[in-house]
């Protein structure tokens, strides 16, 4: 999967959709385990997500068990997420487009970005 780079933006360009990831910290395509997305069909449709790894997810609650965030780590909530078992970021676009060709859209599972709102995540 070719990635083209320009940090802090990781963009995919697949037939169906194109991925931006807004990423830094010198991290590795192949080890992401949290990226935020903007998806974009041909046709200009727009949606955001945030895809992140169980394992991800995990540490980021036990972390907040001790600073007292989202009830001492009982809960985690994120509009937009998308879950991953593997990291990297042909996983998270392989997830996406599954979602995409099961229902035609992604409508129904991730939230959409209206022609007004700006591309920055």
């Amino acid at each position: 999967m070719e990635i083209e780079v320009r940090e802090p933006f990781w963009t995919v360009r697949r037939p169906k959709l194109t991925f931006t990831f807004t990423v830094g910290d010198g991290r590795q395509p192949e080890s992401l385990d949290d990226g935020d997305v903007l998806i974009v069909e041909p046709g200009g449709e727009r949606w955001c997500a945030n895809i992140m790894t169980q394992g991800r997810i995990q540490a980021i609650m036990d972390r907040w068990r001790g600073t007292g965030e989202c009830l001492d780590g009982a809960y985690f909530w994120v509009q937009g997420l998308l879950i991953v078992r593997e990291p990297g970021v042909e996983s998270m676009v392989r997830a996406v487009e599954d979602l995409y060709d099961s229902y035609g859209t992604l409508d129904d599972t991730l939230p959409r970005l209206g022609p007004d709102e700006d591309d920055d995540l």
